[in-house]
């Protein structure tokens, strides 16, 4: 009887710390609850994204996007986080129009930065944007011209 007893005492302890380590291991996945559509507004379509990695381990931080609204002419610019969601890193996003003050949003972010928006109809603009690691260090965009700072798109 007591032996029976002991085996299950035995085989209980063993599944519950089977469930405990399962439990242990697994983590809540985190979502980016904004879009570049959600934070520009409607009629904005995407028309670019680049990608911003970390320069060392190519992992992706976040993306920059240009978007549009052919109805009103305006272009948008946000830099929405992959990485360090919900964390309060440095997050930049920029839209410089013709003939128009460069449009900036920089500063700790939890989710994004932006959006920036200007009136692009019939010009020119430069955009862009970068994050940073915990650590500081910033990241740029993958197409960052470096002597321009962004990229360059004409409507």
């Amino acid at each position: 009887m007591y032996r029976t007893i002991r085996r299950l005492g035995v085989v209980l302890a063993v599944a519950l710390g089977l469930v405990a380590g399962a439990g242990a291991g697994a983590q809540a996945v985190v979502v980016n609850p904004v879009t570049p559509q959600s934070l520009c507004g409607l009629g904005y379509v995407a028309l670019d994204q680049d990608p911003i990695r970390h320069a060392e381990t190519g992992v992706r931080l976040g993306t920059v996007y240009l978007l549009h609204n052919p109805l009103l002419g305006y272009g948008c610019t946000v830099t929405v986080k992959s990485a360090y969601l919900g964390t309060l890193t440095r997050t930049q996003v920029y839209l410089a129009a013709q003939h128009l003050p460069t449009q900036a949003d920089d500063g700790d972010r939890l989710w994004a930065a932006g959006p920036t928006r200007a009136y692009v109809k019939g010009g020119c603009v430069i955009w862009g944007g970068f994050m940073a690691d915990q650590n500081g260090t910033i990241h740029y965009h993958d197409r960052a011209n470096p002597a321009i700072g962004g990229i360059g798109t004409c409507f």
